[in-house]
């Protein structure tokens, strides 16, 4: 074992395990689980025979596994047989992302009916009568069978995030919050500190007993939806979210406390962001350290003094735009709107600019990858555009 991959010091607070997976067959993902279970006390030290476990992919939206924008099927299917072959009485398998999504076409076009298919999971739906959660002076209204499951494992995609910076363990559990009511939060939270002051306290309301992050393929740049994929090759898990991300950092070469959720969630004792605190271990702790990927614009959004939040995005009109090519006028943003700024247009939809408060859920929640996002500084560009997904960068 390199020194990379052993422990910052005996009294480290925290463990996330990060194995090498070099390809999405599913032997290999497996094997790569089972590695990075080890040191956690394997499986059976969250999942007892008899239970119900929620297995909680990132589904952000409709997007083929190969845009990265997704949970991969294999990495849902390999942890959907591990649970089997724990004795799970019920396994189900589950996203709400923001906005009207149509479940049957969300969940197969991510893959999430193939990951399942031939096996005891199910695919759970939010349609249902939701209940509330109290959280802190939000009510989150979740659906009313999440009482029944005993066990909850977040299944993250690591990915940057236009206005949050990065996402990852932290964030994934705002999945079990109704997708309709979403658009209500970024309406009351819409700058990066706002909305992360939020996040974590749905993640302290929500917390899954375990976290595994897919990072075989990642999305840098632009994401969460609009980035470019690229290949890390590592699986990665741990019951403290806060140092998953910690670690999770490092691939794109960002001081965890520059993320003000990860910042504010150490803060608040959630978790430890210290890395001298954190021990990493893993025959892909090595690869993960040194990978080069490139971070999101939000590093530009996080420079602007929370209170001007809303004149300073005006001044720089940093904005989302239909990319008339790709849109499919499918009418996904215009309900994932939470100021109702975007028209149906007919054709296409039409953003009117004096209403966006830049918190591009449409652009997340765009299957299509069909919303740009235009900077005006005297002239414009679509990052879309140059940005499309031909291929996937290795890293």
């Amino acid at each position: 074992m390199s020194p990379a991959e052993e422990p910052m010091e005996s009294t480290a607070r925290s463990t996330v395990a990060v194995a090498v997976c070099d390809a999405y067959e599913l032997a290999g993902v497996k094997a790569a689980l089972r590695e990075v279970l080890a040191p956690l006390g394997g499986l059976e030290a969250f999942l007892q025979p008899g239970q119900t476990v929620l297995v909680k992919p990132n589904l952000l939206s409709a997007h083929p596994p190969e845009h990265a924008v997704t949970t991969h099927p294999s990495v849902i299917r390999a942890i959907v047989q591990l649970c089997e072959e724990r004795g799970a009485a019920r396994i189900w398998v589950g996203d709400s992302p923001s906005g009207m999504h149509e479940e049957s076409v969300l969940y197969c076009r991510t893959g999430m009916t193939q990951a399942v298919a031939g096996t005891r999971a199910e695919l759970k739906s939010w349609v249902v009568r939701q209940v509330p959660r109290e959280c802190g002076e939000d009510v989150l209204p979740v659906p009313e069978w999440l009482a029944e499951v005993d066990v909850v494992v977040s299944v993250a995609k690591l990915k940057t995030h236009t206005l949050t910076t990065m996402t990852g363990a932290l964030k994934n559990v705002y999945g079990l919050v109704s997708g309709l009511a979403k658009t209500r939060f970024h309406t009351r939270y819409p700058s990066p500190a706002a909305m992360s002051r939020f996040l974590v306290r749905v993640h302290a309301t929500l917390p899954p007993a375990l976290t595994v992050v897919d990072a075989v393929t990642v999305m840098e740049g632009n994401g969460p939806s609009m980035g470019r994929p690229a290949s890390l090759g590592v699986l990665l898990a741990g019951t403290d979210a806060v140092a998953v991300d910690t670690i999770g950092c490092e691939a794109f070469r960002i001081a965890p406390a520059s993320v003000p959720m990860i910042r504010m969630a150490a803060e608040q004792g959630l978790g430890c962001m210290d890395p001298r605190s954190i021990r990493a271990v893993g025959s892909g702790v090595t690869r993960l350290r040194g990978a080069r990927l490139k971070p999101s614009l939000s590093r530009w959004l996080q420079r602007v003094p929370e209170p001007l939040f809303g004149l300073g995005t005006g001044a720089f009109q940093l904005r989302p735009g239909i990319h008339e090519r790709l849109c499919q006028a499918c009418g996904v943003c215009v309900g994932a709107c939470p100021r109702r700024a975007i028209d149906d247009g007919g054709q296409r939809p039409v953003i009117r600019q004096k209403d966006c408060i830049a918190c591009f859920c449409c652009m997340e929640s765009c299957p299509h990858g069909a919303v740009a996002l235009q900077l005006h500084l005297g002239t414009s560009f679509r990052i879309a555009r140059r940005m499309r997904r031909p291929g996937t960068r290795r890293v």
